[in-house]
């Protein structure tokens, strides 16, 4: 049977489009890397932004503050008194860590980053770091009520990030220590599925004067490590992952599409039977 030039034709354009097709999905990985090529970037500049970035205190933090002394009673008015975890007592404590009878009360910070600390009174801690805001209160407390240094501990009790959208796990994930990089973020949400895009994500960060700015972050490009401002979360981040095209387009693809494409099987197949 002569082949017929029509149908060949046609069956040449339906190969050469899945051809393309099949080419961009292999390509396709390379949207996925984080920080592409970043150990092309030297080590002196990586040496240079360095530094242990550290949290400032913001408006709605809950933090812990503890004042010790080696002068037996010295510093038990600075603290504030423990919570029992029973009703029968509560206990007044002059150590960073005590007995199990109960837990430590916490700080508030209020809209203007003050707090109400015992016998000083109110203090402006707001856009300090926990090291800052523990020299301020020793230089508060040494040499006018205790006659040798104390030592003071602050710690942050609600530092935790939001993560959203294209990602295993969406959630709030917190840190003990104060610190989270963007990536540490994504690792405890489950890393972005295939899907996310990783050339857009949206920070949205609550600053000191309570207005919301957001920020656009390149997860691939490499000098991400170099913007410490970003790199490094702050406490109540919000990070949101886009959906990319590829399942934005799949979301519309409905029953009809997929009875076209069957059918557009069909005739793939008997076009090749008749062109045998």
């Amino acid at each position: 049977m002569k082949p017929n030039r029509s149908l060949l034709r046609i069956l040449h354009s339906l190969i050469v489009f899945f051809l393309v097709v099949f080419l961009a999905s292999c390509s396709g990985y390379k949207q996925l890397p984080y920080l592409k090529n970043a150990e092309t970037v030297s080590p002196e500049i990586l040496s240079s932004v360095a530094a242990i970035h550290e949290a400032k205190i913001m408006p709605n933090d809950i933090i812990t503050i503890t004042v010790n002394s080696n002068i037996p009673g010295a510093a038990t008015d600075f603290n504030l008194p423990m919570v029992p975890t029973n009703l029968s007592s509560v206990i007044q404590t002059t150590a960073t860590y005590s007995s199990t009878a109960g837990s430590l009360q916490n700080y508030l910070v209020d809209k203007d980053g003050q707090i109400n600390f015992p016998i000083l009174g109110q203090l402006s801690i707001g856009g300090m770091t926990s090291k800052e805001a523990q020299d301020y209160i020793v230089s508060l407390i040494y040499p006018r009520y205790i006659a040798e240094k104390p030592i003071v501990n602050v710690r942050f009790i609600n530092f935790g990030v939001s993560v959203l959208g294209e990602v295993a796990r969406p959630g709030v994930y917190t840190t003990p220590n104060g610190q989270m990089t963007i990536l540490d973020a994504l690792a405890a949400a489950g890393d972005m599925t295939i899907y996310g895009r990783r050339d857009n994500v949206l920070l949205l960060r609550i600053q000191e004067n309570g207005e919301i700015a957001m920020h656009r972050i390149d997860m691939q490009d490499k000098n991400l490590v170099l913007n410490k401002d970003l790199f490094y979360l702050q406490q109540n981040d919000k990070l949101y992952v886009e959906t990319n095209k590829a399942k934005g387009n799949n979301s519309r693809f409905g029953t009809f599409e997929s009875i076209s494409l069957s059918a557009l099987s069909i005739v793939i197949s008997v076009i090749a039977i008749i062109t045998r």
